[in-house]
This record gives structure tokens, C-alpha cells and sequence, in this order.
């Protein structure tokens, strides 16, 4: 293996906890995890791609985005169409990796099949129960057609240690896979892309940088000083400059940048219309029609005209920027008015997103990120320190980038919701839903009067379950019933009545879950124990949909109500 591929792959597993000692395994994660990102920056559990081996279909990994959310369940899609009311910015994206030294042309082979068998009307090959949910997910989106504004787009990935050398077998192999794909009339775009050795290099270290752009910005006035402002600036860029701040170095759209923008892309709803004909067809005129864009970063280095912009989000101007990603290309003389405002001030940035994303409606739960609460729950957690039990809590995306820290230990808002409604409001069958569906149904998450600590220790508990279905120390058909693992673990440690979220004894409470989870030993006892009980309910664990049933929670709750 490349010494330099080593080196990375060390630092990687290490970034995820991850113990596996099959190296071809390990390169598997490595692989899947760097294409991956780079169409989707948000941080993602590795065990939610990787298709496992027997019945895999020749597929390592296979990741569905869309609406720039990573796709674990067909009711994710549901809540997207009555949320979003269409589907956007669909991928499905293949992953193969061989540890081999060169392409081979009848492994290249293999994938195609697999792939091709696995979008088929009736597949042949024996499924896994991961291909199988891939699968469901995949058909439901396909039935859903009419919501789709564009047919998805097909990305193949297979990943060699080799030097791609443009081999004639292998490259007629490639375009004939892709023909027979495109022949299926499933997506609007199909893409091959052979990764070697040096590109796989490239892609790992895309995934440690920091958000960093430079533009030119000539066009610009310098703002009057402003409290807790380290300087700003208003002004107009060709859309050439402004391409660079908002799409990757394969030039995809950069959804990380958009985070802090509190609303996601619309689609083809009547103002992006109106946004898209004006590029098309007013070009000279955009700058005029357009209220701009925002941008804030938290460090600012300008050299004559030159602007290096690091750590930045787009927070107004998320649906501008993706009608002119679509629309944008070829067009002379389009402009679009910016203003660039560096600073750190929390408050501050708060103020300027709230003040402008309300010049049209704009929900509570949009808003949620930025209120005082979530600040506070993210020094709660530092106060853990270093030790094994330090996580990180994510508001902002990507805002731990460049920091030398477990990827695994980030919880984000989404990771928070879900394992707290699991735990402390009995909602593990929700926890498959798109977090804004589940935090609609359990309104009181994030009360101002909650104590940080149940927070924080549902989120510790799910961080251990996926670090022991991770390395293997438990069984891994379990890891489906990981969130209905949390709601048990509480009603089993309570003996008795279980505080309330503002209640003082809850701290005690929590100190003893979390006791629990942090010994292997007594973790994987409690877990057997555990899942006994949804054995004796359910004899069948292999039914994915049992996960999503009321009726389940229902029962496991009355096993402890009546004891």
C-alpha cells in the first residue's frame, strides 16, 4: 500500500474509532468515506453507507442524497415532500475499493453487474437486509417521481491503489457499464469515475481542510464600523468569482457553506422562477433584481483586490446561489451584489441570519440553531474536558474543522434530536424520520428549563452503542434497534420513576446510564438483556420495519410499567 495512503488511512481510522484489522476492510471505509464526502460535507456514520460483504451485490458502499440530507430510510423521503413539497439534488452514489496494486477489468466488471442488477426491475442477486432498505429507498423515490423537479444522478465510484493509466479494456469496460446505466432511464446524469492512488490522496485531504475561498473583489466599499464587527464590506462580483465560494473542486454545489442559511433550496417554487428567468434572460439586469447575498466569516486576509475568505456560510442567499449554479454558466456580464461581514461574535451572526432570512416567513424550528439554548448545551459539553467521555456538540457545520478531534465524538443538532427523543421521550420509532418531522412530534425537546445533562448523556449513550456495532463487540443486526436501545436502557437503570427533564435527581440518574454505557463489559450484557425483551415481542429481528412501530414501543414500555 502507498506509504502516503497509509499514513492516511491511519489518521482515518483513528478519526472514527474504528478497530478493524482486515486491511481491505479497513480500505473499504477509507474509500467510501472520501468519495462520498465529496458530494456530501455534512458529517455521516460510516455504518449507514457500507453495504457489508455477503449479498452485497459487489457494492462496498452506497450512499442516496437528496435535498442535500444523506438518505437512511424511505420515510426520510416522505417527510422531505410534505416538508419541501419536491424532491432536489437527488445522488446515488456506488462505491467499490480494491487494495490491489493495478485496475482490474473483470473487478471493474463485477461492480457494473452488481450495480446494473441493483437498479434493475427485479433483481437476481441474493440482497443483504442493507441492499434490500437501499433498495426500498431507491423504488420510493422512483415512485415519487412527479415530486422530482430533475431525474437523480448516478455516480459510480471504483477506487483503486493503482495509477490510473487510461488502460483501453478497462476504459471501454467503463463506457459500456455506463451506457447500460444510462439505458435503465433513471437519472438525468451517469458518471464512472476511476479513482487512483494520487486522487484518492486529493479527496482525504479535502476532507481535513478548512472552508477556505479566495475571490476577487474589486467592486467593493468598506462599511462603517460596526460593534463586535472586525470589518465588512459591500459591493458586486462577476458570477465567475462568485462560482468559486459555492461549489467544490469537482465542481459540485458546496452544501456546507449554506448551513447557517436557516431555509434549504426551495426547487422550482415561484421565486426561484423568477430568480432563474431573470439569469436567463436579464442577465446585464441581475445585480439590480436581486436583493444579494451574505456572507460571514470568521477570518478575513484581503490583498489589494484579493479576498481569502476561511470558516464562511452563506446565510442569506441559499436559493440565489443554487438558481445561478443551475443557471448561471456561460452568461456575460452577470453580477451579483455581496456583503461580506467578518466576525466571531455569536450574538452577533445570530442577529444578522435572524434579521436576514425574516424578510419572508421563516419557521421556529428553522430558527431553532440559533437560540441561546443549543450556545449553552455546547459549553456543556466542553466542561467534559478531554477525557473518554468528551463530545463535541456541532451547531454549526463543520465548525470543528482543522481541529484535531475524533470525527465520531461531533454530535450535531439532527444526531442531538434523535437520541434525546429516543431516550427521555419514548420516540425511538420516530428516530428514522427526518429530524425536523420528529421534533415537530415532541415539542418540548430543548426547553428552556431542561437540564443540559439528559442532553448530553443520550447522546454519550448512542456514541457507545455505534462504537461497540462499529468494532464488532456487538452483533450487528442489532444496530437497527439502537435508538429503541436508548428508551429501554432508561426504563431498565430507573427502577422506579424516572425524574423529569428540570428535575436535580435527573443528573444522578444520568450519571448512572452513563456508568453503564462506558464498560464494554456491562454495555454488551445490558444490550443482550435488552434485546431479549424485543425478542420476546417480536420473534422475527430481521424485519426493518418493526423499528418504525408505535405498537413495539408500546409493548417494551408495559414490560417495565407492569413490574
Amino acid at each position: 500500500m502507498d506509504r502516503i495512503i497509509q499514513g492516511f488511512l491511519k489518521d482515518f481510522l483513528s478519526s472514527q474509532q474504528i478497530k478493524e484489522k482486515d486491511e481491505s476492510k479497513q480500505f473499504e471505509m477509507f474509500a467510501s468515506y472520501c468519495t462520498i464526502y465529496q458530494h456530501y460535507q455534512d458529517s455521516f456514520n460510516l455504518s449507514d453507507v457500507l453495504c457489508g460483504s455477503s449479498g452485497d451485490c459487489g457494492i462496498d458502499a452506497l450512499a442516496i442524497i437528496v435535498n442535500g440530507k444523506m438518505i437512511t430510510a424511505k420515510e426520510e423521503i416522505e417527510d422531505l415532500i410534505e416538508y419541501n413539497g419536491s424532491l432536489t439534488d437527488i445522488y446515488v452514489i456506488f462505491v467499490q475499493a480494491k487494495t490491489s496494486p493495478k485496475f482490474s477489468n473483470s473487478e471493474i466488471g463485477v461492480f457494473g453487474t452488481g450495480v446494473i442488477d441493483f437498479l434493475s426491475e427485479k433483481p437476481q442477486f441474493v440482497q443483504n437486509e442493507v441492499i434490500q432498505e437501499k433498495c426500498k429507498i431507491l423504488n420510493y423515490i422512483l415512485q415519487n417521481a412527479s415530486k422530482m423537479k430533475k431525474l437523480p444522478i448516478g455516480i459510480l465510484y471504483y477506487v483503486s491503489l493503482g495509477k490510473w493509466n487510461e488502460d483501453k479494456n478497462c476504459k471501454a469496460n467503463i463506457s459500456k457499464i455506463k451506457k447500460r446505466v444510462e439505458d435503465l432511464n433513471l437519472f438525468s446524469d451517469v458518471s464512472f469515475v476511476p479513482v487512483d492512488v494520487v486522487q484518492l490522496q486529493k479527496y482525504y485531504r479535502e476532507t481535513l481542510n478548512v472552508l477556505e475561498t479566495e475571490i476577487d473583489f474589486s467592486n467593493n466599499v468598506v462599511l462603517p464600523d460596526i460593534p463586535n464587527i472586525v470589518q465588512s464590506y459591500l459591493g458586486y462580483i462577476d458570477y465567475s468569482e462568485y462560482k468559486k465560494l459555492i461549489t467544490t473542486d469537482s465542481g459540485e454545489i458546496n452544501k456546507a457553506v449554506f448551513y447557517d442559511n436557516v431555509r434549504d433550496y426551495q426547487g422550482d417554487n415561484s421565486v426561484n422562477k423568477a430568480i432563474a428567468e431573470s439569469i436567463e434572460n436579464l442577465p446585464n439586469n441581475f445585480i439590480l433584481l436581486n436583493n444579494g447575498v451574505t456572507i460571514i466569516c470568521r477570518d478575513l486576509t484581503i490583498v489589494r483586490t484579493k479576498f481569502t475568505l476561511k470558516e464562511y456560510q452563506i446565510v442569506n442567499g441559499c436559493q440565489t446561489s443554487h438558481e445561478l449554479y443551475k443557471h448561471g454558466k456561460e452568461k456575460d456580464n452577470l453580477q451579483i451584489p455581496i456583503k461580506i461581514i467578518q466576525t466571531t461574535d455569536e450574538d452577533t451572526i445570530s442577529k444578522i441570519i435572524i434579521a436576514t432570512n425574516t424578510q419572508t416567513e421563516v419557521t421556529n424550528e428553522q430558527l431553532m440553531s440559533l437560540k441561546e439554548f443549543h450556545r449553552r448545551l455546547e459549553d456543556f459539553y466542553a466542561t467534559f474536558g478531554k477525557n473518554n467521555q468528551r463530545l463535541y456538540y456541532e451547531r454549526r457545520s463543520r465548525q470543528y474543522d482543522g481541529e484535531s478531534i475524533e470525527k465520531v465524538r461531533i454530535v450535531s443538532i439532527s444526531t442531538q434530536i434523535k437520541s434525546v427523543a429516543s431516550m427521555f421521550f419514548d420516540k425511538p420509532h420516530l428516530a428514522s424520520r427526518f429530524y425536523g418531522k420528529l421534533l415537530e412530534g415532541t415539542k418540548d425537546i430543548f426547553d428552556s428549563s431542561h437540564l443540559f445533562m439528559p442532553y448530553y448523556c443520550s447522546a454519550y449513550a448512542l456514541y457507545r452503542l455505534e462504537y461497540m456495532f462499529r468494532n464488532k463487540l456487538l452483533p450487528n443486526e442489532y444496530r437497527k434497534f439502537r435508538y429503541h436501545l436508548l428508551m429501554l436502557l432508561k426504563y431498565d437503570i430507573s427502577n422506579g420513576k424516572i425524574p423529569e427533564m428540570n428535575e436535580k435527581r435527573m443528573e444522578t440518574f444520568c450519571n448512572k446510564i452513563i456508568s453503564c454505557v462506558d464498560d464494554n463489559e456491562k454495555l454488551i450484557a445490558e444490550v443482550n438483556k435488552l434485546m431479549k425483551k424485543i425478542e420476546l415481542i417480536y420473534g422475527d429481528l430481521s424485519n426493518s420495519e418493526l423499528t418504525k412501530s408505535a405498537s413495539l414501543v408500546t409493548k417494551l414500555k408495559e414490560c417495565y410499567i407492569r413490574r
